[in-house]
């Protein structure tokens, strides 16, 4: 995920500055399927031993589309293959080593299923699939830059609740856990429910 920092207070979601409201959708995954390929997974070798100086394929959301995922459902969501969840948080790792960020989004890994990857000082990065967002009393309100770690698109402005509770599916457990977020994986979560169609959440809350 595009680095997330707090801003000045003041500033409206959707002011001066802010980002525009998405009118498009981008599939995520070619013809619905799993993965989008990635180059650097060809087979060709071009990447063994390099890993670590060569950029990923990661494709950085910029706040100006929304994804669309395929999995929009919960069979999904329930029955989610080991060795998809492996490739993905594969994946989300090495994106987030490369960006220096804790916070990966499905589609920035081209990957089909609604996810984010948060990463945890004990348990390393964790695939959160279908989260859905409770709010938490006290909370407040923050206007957060979403910042292009490419610096291809200019900062977006957001604003998103400091501490959210978030149910999910875990990634490599499939079994249902709630936790209470804050600061930056929180924000994260919400730029998760932010990015991808609302029919797709529609469709699994």
């Amino acid at each position: 995920m595009n680095t997330l920092s707090a801003v000045a207070a003041g500033l409206t979601f959707w002011g001066t500055g802010s980002a525009d409201p998405p009118v498009t959708s981008v599939a995520v995954a070619p013809d619905g399927q799993m993965f989008a390929p990635w180059p650097s997974e060809d087979g060709s070798g071009m990447w063994e031993g390099r890993e670590t100086r060569l950029a990923p394929d990661c494709d950085w959301w910029n706040g100006t589309y929304y994804y669309a995922p395929e999995l929009c459902n919960q069979f999904a969501v329930s029955r989610t293959a080991a060795n998809s969840v492996q490739l993905a948080i594969e994946r989300a790792t090495r994106c987030a080593v490369h960006a220096t960020t804790d916070c990966v989004l499905n589609g920035e890994i081209g990957y089909s299923l609604p996810s984010a990857f948060v990463y945890d000082v004990s348990d390393g990065m964790v695939m959160m699939i279908a989260p859905r967002l409770y709010t938490v009393e006290g909370a407040a309100t923050k206007t957060i830059r979403l910042q292009d770690p490419q610096g291809v698109h200019p900062n977006q402005l957001f604003e998103f609740n400091d501490t959210v509770r978030v149910e999910y599916v875990r990634g490599g457990t499939r079994s249902l856990e709630t936790r209470e977020l804050r600061g930056g994986d929180a924000y994260c979560l919400q730029a998760l429910r932010r990015a991808i169609v609302p029919t797709c959440w529609a469709s699994l809350d």
